[in-house]
């Protein structure tokens, strides 16, 4: 079956946005939907703080990890999701772009599969976005933003060489007080409603066959 690829229907300059905010990781739920209901090591800081401390700690990532990168990406792999676990519910994340109907049909290690493929498809794209797009300027749109009680949107400007963009945080705090990224819109485009659609589409495309849509799904070309 012929792979999946998540991003290929956006333009260089919207994948920048993408992976200057670290957005490709938090695009599975929707904005009324609410993180898990467990304590986790995060911080118990603002949405803003959260979302603008994650993005200058991969992009300082991104301007001194090239030589780690290329000696020894497993390493740098690592690092990038060990900066992104405490903010981010992979679990949560794969099971909503999987939908509810084939998490449910899922057996519990063809779930632990697509999890694990996920996250390692989206973190090497992270990656190779990171490497050749550090020359940005980020700023959270204050007047744009809101801020609620268990609820947040925040809006954050990426610019760059080959333009800008506006992208969209979609954030909610569970009962441990940490704010959780749900959800991302870049200029419009809901990248969590359009990994959904395409996994559903891988399914339909395997015949049904949940696990040949589970194998097929991956960042590369």
């Amino acid at each position: 079956m012929k792979q999946i690829n998540p991003i290929k229907w956006f333009r260089l300059p919207q994948i920048t946005g993408i992976l200057a905010g670290f957005t490709l990781f938090v695009t599975a739920a929707s904005m009324a939907e609410q993180p898990p209901r467990q304590p986790e090591e995060s911080n118990m800081q603002g949405p803003q703080v959260v979302v603008q401390t994650v993005t200058d700690q991969l992009l300082e990532l991104a301007k001194n990890g090239n030589e780690e990168l290329k000696k020894d990406p497993e390493t740098f792999y690592g690092k990038v999701e060990a900066l992104l676990d405490p903010s981010v519910s992979f679990d949560f994340i794969a099971k909503n772009v999987m939908g509810e109907t084939y998490w449910n049909q899922a057996t519990g290690t063809q779930k632990q599969q697509f999890v694990g493929t996920f996250k390692r498809s989206l973190v090497e794209t992270l990656v190779k976005g990171m490497s050749s797009n550090i020359d940005l300027n980020i700023e959270i749109l204050d007047d744009k933003s809101q801020v609620l009680k268990n609820k947040a949107s925040i809006v954050q400007k990426v610019s760059g060489p080959e333009g800008s963009n506006l992208v969209v945080y979609s954030l909610g705090r569970g009962k441990s007080g940490n704010w959780k990224v749900l959800n991302v819109v870049l200029d419009g485009v809901n990248l969590g409603k359009t990994f959904r659609s395409q996994f559903a589409q891988g399914v339909k495309d395997s015949k049904g066959d949940l696990q040949a849509a589970i194998d097929g799904w991956s960042a590369k070309s």
